[in-house]
């Protein structure tokens, strides 16, 4: 599995003169951790060859938006491209849960009712999986938070690629 620190840097430039800010990170016991993962995607890994690790970051931006980054580590690179396929084709089922923001760092814990945004790349044996909440829960304009998640995973996904091509 890829450090965390190699795959989440603490800051990433948002492409706008802004910046994304890690407040934490933590690596999971498992994969399929209830809090974590919803049940369909623990089904499909349990059903595979099944997961080395998974990986979290909590990120906020320069107006306070909320973005999870996950980094699962499959056994199998063919189970990446599955599960990558098959969470995208279901873009309103949220099967990674957001994390509710470490105490002190003066950001709210939105809602179970917030909008939220979630996009996946995968790269090797590595899923990556960000989501997007605005700061204060709304609804709408998903098109734009999904642009602004972009560059985030975007980073992300480029170091989980170095390190799954690396050696």
């Amino acid at each position: 599995m890829i450090p965390l620190a190699d795959a989440f840097p603490v800051h990433v430039a948002d492409g706008k003169g802004g910046t994304f800010t890690k407040l934490g990170e933590a690596a999971l016991k498992s994969c399929t951790e209830p809090d974590s993962v919803g049940s369909a995607l623990a089904a499909e890994i349990d059903a595979g060859k099944g997961c080395l690790g998974e990986s979290i970051a909590l990120y906020k931006d320069t107006h306070n938006n909320q973005f999870n980054l996950a980094v699962f580590t499959m056994k199998d690179p063919q189970e990446t491209v599955k599960l990558v396929t098959q969470l995208t084709m279901n873009f309103n089922d949220y099967e990674v849960a957001a994390q509710a923001p470490p105490p002190g760092s003066g950001l709210p814990t939105l809602p179970a009712d917030s909008g939220m945004v979630q996009a996946f790349t995968g790269q090797g044996r590595a899923m990556v999986v960000g989501l997007g909440q605005w700061s204060d829960g709304r609804t709408s304009e998903y098109q734009e938070l999904v642009d602004h998640l972009q560059p985030l995973l975007t980073s992300v996904s480029k170091n989980v690629a170095r390190y799954e091509t690396a050696g």
